[in-house]
């Protein structure tokens, strides 16, 4: 009986690891920006986005990458974000952007922020169907903010 105790706090970390990202952002800043975002999708007639986990651990990724300057503000790696969603789940994906952005402060500025750029509002209004959202903050307290807007097949 003992020796059940001891592996079942392993078997549950192991399980967390291999579900990386499962609806973690409830109640959160990406639920938050996927919130603003659907809104604003709404207001110009197009349909809502849903949370896609799997780009959402990209986003995430390339948000923490940022924030903790392993990578420059920006779009550099892209491609090989979209190439690992392509990859894991075998999906077609049609179509993809990202938007980023640093330095605000709530969903709903980064979002209004994203609306008055034309590139970024393009993308936020773009013919896709899943949205992947991730949020950093560095050691300097500054939020990196990642959009990955994916349109696939299912």
């Amino acid at each position: 009986m003992r020796l059940k105790l001891k592996i079942w706090p392993v078997i549950a970390l192991a399980l967390l690891m291999a579900v990386p990202c499962l609806h973690a952002y409830a109640g959160s800043l990406e639920e938050e920006i996927l919130q603003y975002t659907n809104a604003y999708r709404k207001s110009k007639g197009k349909p809502p986005l849903k949370m896609y986990d799997l780009a959402s651990v990209q986003a995430e990724t390339h948000a923490r990458n940022m924030a903790a300057q392993k990578t420059g503000f920006g779009h550099s790696g892209f491609e090989a974000r979209i190439d690992k969603i392509r990859k894991r789940e075998k999906a077609f994906v049609a179509a993809a952007a990202e938007n980023v952005a640093y330095g605000q402060s709530s969903a709903k500025e980064v979002v209004d922020g994203w609306i008055k750029s034309a590139r970024h509002r393009k993308n936020m209004l773009g013919n896709y169907n899943h949205i992947g959202v991730g949020v950093a903050k560095s050691r300097k307290g500054q939020l990196y903010f990642v959009q990955i807007f994916i349109r696939t097949d299912n």
